[in-house]
């Protein structure tokens, strides 16, 4: 009960703070991208199979970003005077 009332009120101040983002608006240069890539997903998927090509572009892009956040770490911890 305590739990879904903190819950709650996460949820509601999360809520309020997404509502004051504006608008998002996709021009149609995206969906004609989007279209583009998927004809060339769908060309590859007679080699290999879109689910296999998706996970593998979704394990990069997470190794990428890990790789990333782990240099911003160590450039804010070398802004740290006396740490070198």
């Amino acid at each position: 009960m305590l739990f879904d009332s903190v819950l709650n009120l996460i949820i509601t101040v999360v809520n309020y703070f997404v509502s004051l983002l504006p608008d998002a608006t996709i021009s149609d240069n995206v969906s004609s991208a989007v279209a583009t890539a998927s004809n060339y997903l769908s060309a590859l998927d007679i080699i290999i199979p879109a689910y296999t090509l998706t996970a593998i572009i979704g394990i990069f892009l997470i190794v990428e970003g890990a790789i990333n956040g782990i240099k911003l770490f160590n450039w804010f911890i070398r802004k740290i005077p006396g740490i070198s």
